[in-house]
């Protein structure tokens, strides 16, 4: 692989996820100073995973084109400026439309890194993870307008992106997929996804709940980072030994314990500790064989990371938010835990 396309690859990684950080840790903070209620903020970061989920059945019948491609990045770049209104509909109307963007973009040059890198994946990856956790550590320090960045880093990212338009490696097809074919590995995604719930959005409740403090649990999901950053790097030296489906089942089954260990150690800082490492094999080695295991199953290989991205962190996402909203308390870990062990039962 050329050094160039790599080190592109790298920097919009690194850039797409900095853009996430500051969605996902600092923009919740930004719509409750400008008088938004919780309802609202919820129904707004509901509008990503919905689109992420509705936008590839555009493309069962229709190859994706240069146009749609050019077309998302301007879409998402213009909708980035609706958030200095304030206004609800509009901000409402923009991450609905940002949502549709990322999943034309993403997918496609998830697509096409994979293709070119295979089992290397993780070593262009792991900047996306470096530049959340940076940007996560270094705003916690800095009071700027977030938002204003925000539009800056959708600016770099979309140009970056650029860069991609006229990629060869991925061939265009107007195939349909079948996902009924491989249902056992799509419903094991759905499941396991569901099972982070509770992760995302309770993990720092129920451990404040549980005696630990706000520093340590911050030094909790760091670790999680730093497990995840270290086996991208170093996953490609063990992983073209395994079948991806092998290691489908296997990180499925150690998030399963993972969550189980949060359930019979509440407060324990050395147990939460160790189940953060497994966000190793929770995230990036499942992640990776995910990809692996789409790309060898699938022809049309962009429209089928568009339903890995829709389906795993669109709706099974979404349901995993309501549902852990519905289950939460003492047990919340043993029945995510249990939800996570049956997308394991379905992969044997």
């Amino acid at each position: 692989m050329a050094n160039k396309t790599f080190f592109i690859l790298s920097l919009f990684y690194f850039l797409f996820f900095t853009l996430i950080g500051d969605y996902v840790i600092f923009m919740p903070k930004f719509f409750k100073q400008i008088g938004f209620s919780p309802k609202e903020i919820g129904v707004i970061f509901s509008m990503l995973p919905i689109a992420r989920f509705l936008t590839p059945f555009i493309y069962l019948k229709k190859p994706l084109s240069k146009t749609d491609y050019v077309a998302a990045l301007i879409i998402s770049t213009a909708a980035s400026f609706l958030l200095l209104t304030h206004n609800f509909y509009l901000i409402l109307m923009a991450f609905f439309l940002i949502g549709v963007s990322f999943s034309v973009v993403f997918p496609y040059i998830e697509a096409i890194a994979i293709e070119q890198l295979k089992e290397k994946y993780g070593k262009t990856r792991v900047y996306g993870s470096i530049g959340f956790m940076l940007f996560g550590i270094v705003f916690s320090y800095i009071n700027g307008d977030l938002v204003w960045l925000f539009i800056i880093l959708m600016i770099l990212t979309n140009i970056t992106a650029l860069y991609f338009l006229k990629d060869k490696t991925i061939k265009k097809s107007s195939s349909s997929i079948n996902l009924i074919k491989e249902w056992k590995f799509w419903l094991a995604v759905v499941f396991l996804q569901i099972s982070f719930g509770g992760f995302y959005n309770f993990f720092t409740i129920y451990n404040l709940n549980h005696g630990i403090s706000k520093e340590y649990i911050g030094w909790l999901w760091a670790i999680g980072v730093i497990a995840e950053i270290f086996i991208f790097i170093f996953q490609h030296r063990f992983i073209s030994g395994f079948k991806p489906v092998f290691l489908l089942k296997i990180s499925i089954l150690l998030t399963a314990i993972r969550w189980f260990m949060l359930y019979l150690f509440p407060g324990n800082l050395i147990m939460v500790a160790l189940s953060q490492l497994i966000h190793a094999f929770s995230f990036a080695i499942f992640h990776t064989s995910a990809l692996l295991y789409i790309s060898k199953h699938y022809t049309n290989k962009t429209l089928a990371q568009q339903f890995y991205a829709g389906i795993a962190y669109g709706m099974a996402a979404f349901l995993g938010s309501i549902i852990s909203g519905v289950i939460y308390g003492e047990s919340l870990f043993l029945y995510e835990s249990i939800i996570a062990l049956f997308g394991f039962l379905i992969m044997l």
